[in-house]
């Protein structure tokens, strides 16, 4: 753990040390010359203070052997010229010295200007990289909403779509259906005018009879009363004791051609519910269990459990784009089958379709 903790400390100072090395590095690229030149000059004010100190040391020497009077009078004239040429340059030296100093002072002056823009700078780019990276989170935002709306105005379009093949196929249905109705109304005036034109016969052959005889006319009419009375009683009666019925999918045929298959109608309703948004357009019953499986014009179809005696939704199965005119199971109750007015037929499990129902 000790050393763990060691070496993670030792990374961090490694790690600070570098960011520390390359800002060093790259704050003072641009002062390099800025800095020799300094270093020069704080160069030569060390050289021109070492030269001071020398010729300092020389000038008390000088002095101390004038004043001992150990050399001539001669060597103490050019002594003293030589002193004096030391002193001029000392001056000289002197006057470079406070000059050079006056450098630095500008140069440092300078360097502190350079770093107080540089901390300005920084500081700006600091915000500039703050809105930057607000700006590309913006700009993703953005990405992923357009790909949304996208994909919304891609389904808006399928529907559109759907709805346009359901509409020319109402419109297709509607135009076949007043043909239809334009014939059957052809055939209704037809039928209409033969009806109009047998009852001027009847009423013509009524006429002459009543003109020609009109005891034996009554006792005729008499007759014809009680025969249609007792054939209409007869009807009646074989309709009352006719037990076929008129459905076509459950086996009923014309009598000869067939075992007449006994019916009865329901006198009470055992349950009803409201199964769609609308139109009810296919019900069918699963193989294996009470599921009804129900279709409609809201695009759905729903699977209902009936078992106990009420009615429970387990579940919605979703994906038509018009409404569903046909629904059927498979032999095992495991798959849906439904056909929807979109031209197409879909296959949905009924397993899945549960545990969706169980985890939700």
């Amino acid at each position: 753990m000790a050393v763990y903790e060691a070496g993670e400390n030792s990374s961090w100072r490694l790690n600070i040390i570098t960011q520390l090395r390359d800002r060093n590095k790259t704050q003072t690229h641009c002062y390099l010359d800025l800095i020799s030149l300094h270093n020069r000059l704080f160069d030569n004010a060390n050289t021109l203070r070492g030269e001071n100190l020398q010729l300092s040391i020389a000038n008390e020497k000088l002095r101390t052997e004038a004043a001992s009077g150990v050399t001539g009078t001669g060597n103490n004239a050019a002594l003293e010229a030589k002193l004096l040429a030391q002193a001029d340059e000392l001056t000289m030296l002197h006057r470079r010295r406070g000059e050079h100093t006056q450098q630095i002072v500008d140069l440092n002056n300078k360097l502190q200007e350079a770093m107080k823009e540089l901390q300005l700078k920084e500081s700006s780019l600091a915000d500039k990289v703050d809105i930057n990276n607000v700006l590309r989170a913006e700009l993703t935002r953005y990405a992923a909403r357009e790909k949304e709306l996208e994909n919304i105005n891609q389904m808006l379009k399928d529907e559109h779509q759907a709805l346009q093949l359901a509409f020319a196929s109402l419109e297709e249905k509607l135009r076949k259906a007043q043909e239809e109705n334009r014939q059957l109304v052809d055939r209704l005036i037809k039928y209409k005018s033969k009806d109009a034109e047998k009852m001027n016969e009847e009423n013509d052959n009524f006429l002459n009879e009543s003109f020609t005889s009109p005891t034996a006319f009554l006792m005729q009419t008499i007759s014809k009363f009680g025969k249609r009375q007792a054939k209409m009683q007869k009807e009646l009666e074989d309709a009352a004791r006719d037990t076929r019925t008129a459905s076509p999918d459950r086996g009923g045929t014309l009598e000869g051609t067939a075992p007449v298959i006994p019916s009865s109608l329901p006198t009470k309703i055992a349950m009803k519910f409201n199964a769609h948004e609308g139109e009810v357009n296919a019900v069918r019953w699963s193989p294996t269990d009470r599921i009804l499986a129900t279709g409609g014009a809201d695009r759905k179809v729903k699977l209902w459990d009936i078992a106990k005696g009420s009615y429970e939704c387990k579940g919605m199965l979703m994906g038509s784009n018009a409404g569903v005119m046909s629904v059927d199971f498979d032999s095992g109750g495991n798959y849906v089958l439904g056909a929807s007015n979109d031209f197409a037929s879909r296959v949905w499990t009924v397993a899945d379709l549960r545990l969706r129902e169980v985890m939700g």
